[in-house]
């Protein structure tokens, strides 16, 4: 592949989440207790782990002797069906159990160009801009109930990758995050930032790779990762309501401070083993952690923990259509005071995917 597009996190399953919880941008209540008219803690790495699934699983591919400024755009359009045994991502008793989801996107992705660094290393930098939309409970399983999660997201990406020798690649990007609550038509009055947009942040991120390849012809990927978020929202007044607010202020002295804010640091460990059957069949078992400790706002202080262990199995069709199955297992601790946000979570599904480039 020409270019890598480093979304964070993580996530991802690298990171599929489910990636549930690499990076993050997730939006989270202060009031555990409260139904919250937000998204669940980890969505964003859903929504990440998408962006990444066109990319190439073995990572940026040295180039020595193609160097050009050429341009090479590309659109996919992408459908994910996929069955989560704890839709809300929470601990509670309480939770929801079995749901589904179904993610519809499109991405459009801007190779610009390879550009020679000495005699020996090579970057490919590439812009990405995705619109990804997510509908909960796909059967209507618990009603009307999870439509309060169903959120478009807008993902802008802009990636410096550096193949440098011994099959090393050193990234280093941006990622900027919109979601955007299309549900909200009365439905959910207390949404105010900026009309129908909940939050959105920036995520500077730099990774280092090594590919390993292996006598039997497989390849191990390890990547390690950095980045910090900085992200806004809506305030607690806006988020609760202005009543609501003002009683627990009256009786808990409460600040009006951010409520969304999830500024802070992650670091990223993921190990993947990438078996090729055939020129058309892919199997990527994979494995990863990331620990995301937070620096504004309510969430100072907190530490979360993320595991996925999880697995895909990739087929090519043809050279415009692809499909992947995948299945994963993540779990999520924190040190943080809302313990709802720590949960249990197997997912698995399939989508497809449809490619052309110009």
């Amino acid at each position: 592949m020409r270019y890598l597009l480093l979304v964070f996190i993580t996530y991802s399953f690298c990171f599929a989440q489910d990636s549930n919880d690499l990076k993050s941008a997730s939006v989270e209540s202060t009031n555990p207790s409260a139904q919250s008219p937000v998204l669940p803690s980890a969505f964003f790495a859903d929504a990440l782990a998408d962006a990444q699934a066109g990319d190439d699983e073995l990572g940026t591919q040295r180039l020595v002797e193609v160097k050009s400024s050429e341009l090479s755009p590309s659109i996919s359009l992408n459908s994910a069906l996929k069955y989560t045994s704890n839709p809300e991502k929470s601990s509670l008793a309480s939770k929801k159990e079995d749901g589904t989801t179904m993610d519809l996107s499109l991405m459009f992705m801007l190779g610009l160009g390879e550009y020679g660094i000495g005699d020996d290393v090579v970057c490919s930098p590439s812009l990405m801009l995705m619109h990804l939309r997510t509908y909960n409970d796909t059967f209507k399983d618990f009603g009307t109930d999870m439509r309060l999660f169903d959120v478009d997201v807008q993902i802008a990406s802009l990636t410096f990758p550096f193949v440098l020798p011994n099959d090393y690649t050193l990234s280093i990007g941006n990622t900027y995050v919109r979601p955007i609550s299309f549900r909200n038509d009365g439905e959910n009055p207390n949404l105010h930032f900026k009309g129908n947009i909940l939050s959105y942040s920036n995520t500077p991120s730099i990774s280092l790779s090594k590919i390993i390849p292996l006598e039997n012809g497989h390849v191990v990927n390890f990547t390690a990762g950095l980045s910090y978020a900085y992200s806004s929202g809506d305030t607690l007044s806006e988020s609760l309501g202005e009543a609501t607010f003002q009683t627990l202020q009256s009786l808990v002295g409460l600040e009006n401070t951010l409520s969304n804010v999830q500024d802070g640091v992650t670091h990223s460990l993921s190990l993947a083993y990438i078996v090729s059957l055939n020129d058309k069949l892919t199997l990527t078992p994979s494995i990863s952690m990331s620990r995301m400790f937070y620096k504004k706002g309510a969430n100072y202080g907190r530490k979360d923990v993320t595991y996925i262990l999880g697995g895909t199995a990739s087929y090519t069709v043809n050279d415009s259509v692809s499909v992947t199955t995948s299945a994963n297992y993540s779990a999520k601790e924190t040190n943080g005071v809302n313990a709802a946000t720590e949960y249990r979570d197997f997912v698995s599904g399939i989508s497809v995917a449809v490619n052309h480039s110009f």
